[in-house]
């Protein structure tokens, strides 16, 4: 079989001169071009800013969790176009505002925020456009909820909080409640107690006394006179993670050793397990993620989390990690801006993380409901999961 001689290039040029022909190419290489742009895109690296607190709040526990919480989920995540950016976060809300402008005007666009309330409060304006995206880990604050902006956060607001609490209190045997509540955190704790107490009066029959004190100033004598008295039950209305907490419990314990000791999802931390001694067998704690002790899911990421880092994580860590998840399924799909993850994450009714399910309203704010559970096995039936506040 003879082979035939190539066509003489002028031969082909009428071909290349056809309207037909060269609209076909133009549009052949205007999709490549798209299609490379696209993968571009997809490959580009895309800032995400993690807030760390050190400490929380004056007084309160020196941790590093969030960061690692996010250096940790870079590393089991090479793939992910996330590139971490850390800063800090002042304990003086006053100083918020700067800290964040300043991430702002280095291109950053988008934020795992762990700042408390009083923080976050300072903050809300600059999430009313959409200049930039936070989710929130730890803000509880009521002022935050239900506005239309670009500030989204994971976990359920005080007033949610409050009513779970209630509710799980109300379940407990007993009249007499002692109420241990942080002065030096009132922003959180003084609206926390109006709804706690109006709820547990409609709810039940317990006597509730409030005894106030600064918890970063707690000694043992401040409480020995009233820890005295007969009571049912303890709720230490307080967070930040503080050891005194757990110093807390235990001196009740030792005056109530079956009384039950009902505590925050600020509360829970392996510090505060630390410092409470033979108090751990009677705590309560409730808390927007499940126990893990019973869910091997999140024992399992905890586990090597310690094994990675040499030691347990603040449970605010849990929320970043899921919050880190929640960005790159957006940014997977395409959605790179703050306006275009938003829609994106109010759009579905829940989302699945790796730690958990995630729900937001249309607002942004969480509706998860609280768990309820003891840290250590008890007799008889257990508490169940506290129901979602209406």
């Amino acid at each position: 079989m003879r082979l035939q001689p190539l066509r003489p290039l002028e031969n082909w040029l009428p071909l290349w001169r056809s309207p037909w022909t060269a609209a076909l190419v133009a549009v052949t290489i205007g999709l490549g071009g798209l299609a490379f742009l696209g993968l571009q895109q997809q490959r580009a690296v895309i800032p995400v800013a993690i807030g760390i607190d050190l400490p929380l709040t004056p007084g309160g526990a020196i941790d590093p969790s969030d960061k690692n919480a996010a250096d940790f989920y870079r590393e089991e995540s090479p793939g992910s176009p996330i590139h971490i950016h850390h800063f800090y976060n002042s304990p003086d809300p006053k100083q918020a505002p700067a800290e964040l402008r300043q991430a702002m005007a280095q291109g950053i666009q988008f934020f795992v925020n762990t700042q408390s309330s009083s923080q976050a409060v300072e903050c809300l304006e600059l999430f009313d456009s959409d200049r930039a995206l936070t989710i929130n880990v730890s803000a509880t604050s009521t002022r935050l909820s239900g506005r239309d902006d670009h500030f989204l956060r994971l976990i359920p607001d005080l007033r949610r909080e409050q009513i779970a609490m209630a509710q799980a209190v109300a379940r407990l045997p007993g009249r007499r409640l002692l109420l241990l509540q942080d002065t030096g955190n009132l922003p959180y704790t003084d609206p926390a107690l109006q709804v706690f107490r109006q709820e547990l009066a409609r709810r039940s029959g317990w006597q509730l006394q409030v005894q106030r004190l600064r918890f970063t100033d707690y000694q043992p004598q401040q409480l020995q006179a009233v820890v005295q008295q007969p009571w049912d039950a303890l709720y230490v209305l307080g967070g930040s993670f503080l050891a005194s907490i757990g110093n807390m419990a235990q001196q009740f314990h030792t005056a109530h050793p079956e009384a039950p000791i009902v505590l925050t999802p600020w509360a829970r931390s392996a510090l505060v397990l630390a410092h409470s001694g033979a108090a751990a067998d009677r705590i309560l704690q409730l808390s927007p993620y499940p126990d893990a002790a019973r869910d091997p899911v999140l024992r399992g990421y905890l586990l090597r989390f310690q094994t990675r880092f040499g030691y347990e994580p603040h449970a605010m860590s849990i929320g970043t990690r899921q919050a880190l998840e929640l960005l790159d399924q957006a940014f997977s799909r395409g959605h790179r801006t703050p306006v275009a993850v938003k829609r994106y994450l109010l759009s579905q009714p829940v989302h699945h993380t790796s730690l958990g399910p995630i729900r937001l309203d249309r607002f942004g704010d969480s509706t998860v409901p609280l768990h309820a559970y003891y840290l250590a096995p008890q007799p008889g039936p257990s508490p169940v999961d506290a129901p979602q506040p209406q």
